[in-house]
């Protein structure tokens, strides 16, 4: 888990020159209402963020040892105590380090808030109990434990008698600040908290123990491990604990420095994520894309979604900008459904406002095929074949290179031949057999081939293709993606080569994830041969074909026609234009309806005011329908 940034940016400008009293009221303004989770499972479920160690275990404050090797560790799912712990070492409870008598019990927003509760090993916290921190006696304490912490009489001056637990001194300074944070949160929410507990008065600190903790932070200063809490706690609850990031503070309200106002710069927040697009690629997955970079657990923790009773969210994978969503369970025909997304946080610290995607089930793949090599008129041996079948509407070439060209490499006329095609995943009307193009080995492997060609106005892209493989050819295809042809990307999964040798297949080159390579003017794919074991062993290659989905494929979005009566001025542009049109038309007669690239209605107006701002939608391709009319509109920086 890595959460980048630290403290949002203005996340504390309203405690700028503070101090006090008045400085603590400001901050339970801007820590308050923070979002209550669930003590069972939520508590448990959020530890793995919050309270796990580089090493993958977990962060027991009550046995761990900073500075040496504890006598035993805890693993995050299997070691929960599911029962009363007998000893040390047995397994891990849920300590509310403000005892759960002091505050009323298990109800309501102290209950669960993570800040004051940490996990520790069950049997030291079952001796604790409800019983004060403190300073036990040295010279006889009642119990010991294996990382030097202890329970007896509470030694510290002003406390009153009784038992108290002590902890090592790498983690003293946690408690205090876990308790300061306490009397700052809850100040003005406290009524059913106790008069009587031994550490406070209702929220607040005794004299005694506000001495002993002011203490205890100065001894122990914040360390990594605090800052990482934070950031995670925050990433669940919405808000943090001041005295994590501004130690100083501790001083201004309970200290020396009192009268002193704190001093802090004043930062616009940060800016907040959006949705850029979503769309199901298949029945069971749908793709979301995000204008910031996101947390990945946020965005991976099942309980951020939700759907309805007969429909789960069965796994998450973010990565790039990227989330992939896949269902379970039962989804019926023809339903729209609304998937529910709570709690995202950005690298930037900032939160997805709360929303729901909605889609229509079952997802119908609507591709085509745009262009083809069929090598019908393959002869001999060629360094550069250009596609022979194209029903893309631009001039862009589409080319296979093995030539050297784009990083393909240089195939010698032995290596690349011309035998037998098949008519197997032909795209046209009138499939034929025609010629196929072999790569034939040599004494090694490891070549290159590469195919340019545009996506213009499609994606959902696929590559087919037959292949055929002799005993001794090629057994492995390696694909990769390029935007320039200088730098390729490997794609995962991606091999296209028949498993047995024989007779021609048809198999997929699925590249629907990858939307980088939507609607572009070039885009480069690179196949790589290897697994050759014969000098005259080949791999032979026919109807190689683009398949895509049109961004109009939205039967509301018409094709774009030739001599429109209007335009749009100017383009591209940065989100703000006008529709120019012939002033002889009734502008308050025609209507205008914008559309982004999936065919989804982001605005529509009339020509009473043909001024248009789309400055809030993310960059990219977006069309505008008048009647009959489709125009393109390019939204850049």
């Amino acid at each position: 888990m890595q959460i980048f940034a630290q403290i949002p940016s203005g996340f504390y400008n309203n405690a700028n020159e503070k101090k006090g009293k008045e400085l603590q009221i400001a901050l339970n303004q801007i820590i308050k209402n923070h979002r209550t989770i669930a003590y069972t499972p939520e508590v448990w479920i959020y530890y793995q963020y919050t309270d796990v160690k580089p090493s993958g275990k977990i962060w027991d404050i009550y046995s761990d040892k900073p500075n040496g090797t504890p006598a035993y560790e805890y693993n995050y799912r299997t070691d929960q105590c599911i029962s009363t712990s007998s000893k040390e070492g047995d397994c891990y409870q849920r300590e509310h380090s403000f005892c759960q008598s002091w505050f009323g019990g298990g109800q309501g927003a102290p209950f669960s808030d993570l800040f004051h509760i940490y996990p520790v090993d069950g049997s030291i916290n079952n001796k604790r109990s409800n019983n004060s921190y403190g300073i036990v006696t040295s010279s006889n304490p009642d119990h010991s434990f294996t990382n030097g912490s202890k329970i007896g009489s509470n030694a510290y001056q002003g406390a009153p008698s009784g038992k108290c637990y002590e902890p090592i001194d790498d983690f003293k300074g946690d408690i205090a600040r876990s308790f300061f944070y306490m009397a700052t949160r809850y100040m003005f929410e406290d009524g059913g908290f106790s008069s009587d507990a031994p550490m406070t008065l209702k929220s607040q600190l005794r004299p005694w123990a506000v001495k002993m903790l002011l203490e205890w932070h100065q001894i122990d200063p914040v360390s990594q491990k605090e800052k990482d809490r934070n950031n995670a706690i925050y990433a669940v609850q919405k808000n943090r604990n001041p005295f994590i990031d501004h130690p100083e503070w501790v001083s201004k309200i309970w200290g020396s420095d009192s009268i002193n106002p704190a001093q802090i710069t004043i930062e616009n927040p940060p800016e907040k994520p959006k949705i850029k697009w979503s769309a199901l690629i298949d029945n069971r997955t749908l793709k979301i894309t995000f204008t910031q970079s996101m947390v990945a657990w946020t965005t991976e923790n099942p309980l951020n979604y939700y759907i309805n009773t007969e429909v789960t969210v069965s796994s998450l994978k973010y990565a790039k900008d990227t989330l992939v969503v896949h269902f379970g369970g039962l989804l019926s025909q023809n339903v729209t459904y609304n998937l529910s997304i709570k709690h995202l946080l950005s690298n930037n610290m900032a939160f997805l406002k709360d929303t729901a995607i909605s889609f229509l089930y079952p997802f119908k793949v609507e591709q085509k095929p745009l262009i083809a090599w069929t090598f019908d008129n393959l002869q001999t041996a060629s360094t550069g074949i250009p596609a022979d079948y194209h029903l893309l509407d631009t001039v862009s070439e589409a080319v296979l290179f093995c030539n050297g060209e784009y990083n393909s490499s240089v195939w010698q006329s032995s290596e690349l031949n011309a035998y037998n095609g098949t008519e197997l995943g032909d795209p046209r009307p009138s499939p034929k057999a025609g010629k196929a193009i072999a790569f034939v080995s040599k004494v090694f492997d490891g070549k290159s081939v590469v195919l340019k060609f545009p996506t213009k106005g499609y994606f959902n892209l696929s590559m087919s293709m037959a292949v055929q493989r002799t005993n001794t050819g090629y057994n492995k295809h390696d694909w990769e993606w390029s935007l320039d042809g200088e730098n390729y990307t490997y794609i995962e999964n991606s091999s296209t080569c028949p498993l047995t040798a024989g007779s021609f297949i048809l198999t997929t080159l699925d590249l629907r994830s990858i939307e980088e390579l939507d609607d572009r003017a070039e885009i480069f794919l690179r196949l790589t041969f290897s697994g050759a074991i014969g000098a005259t062993g080949n791999n032979r290659l026919d109807n190689i074909t683009l398949h895509g989905v049109s961004i109009l494929q939205n039967n509301s979005v018409p094709q774009k026609k030739s001599n429109n009566e209007y335009r749009i001025f100017p383009n591209p542009n940065q989100g703000q234009f006008q529709i120019i049109f012939d002033n002889t038309l009734l502008p308050h007669s025609v209507n205008y309806f914008i559309y982004n690239i999936f065919g989804q209605e982001i605005k529509k107006g009339d020509l009473s005011d043909p001024q248009i701002d789309l400055s809030h939608q993310p960059n990219g391709i977006y069309f505008c329908k008048i009647r009959n009319e489709c125009l393109k509109i390019v939204k850049t920086q």
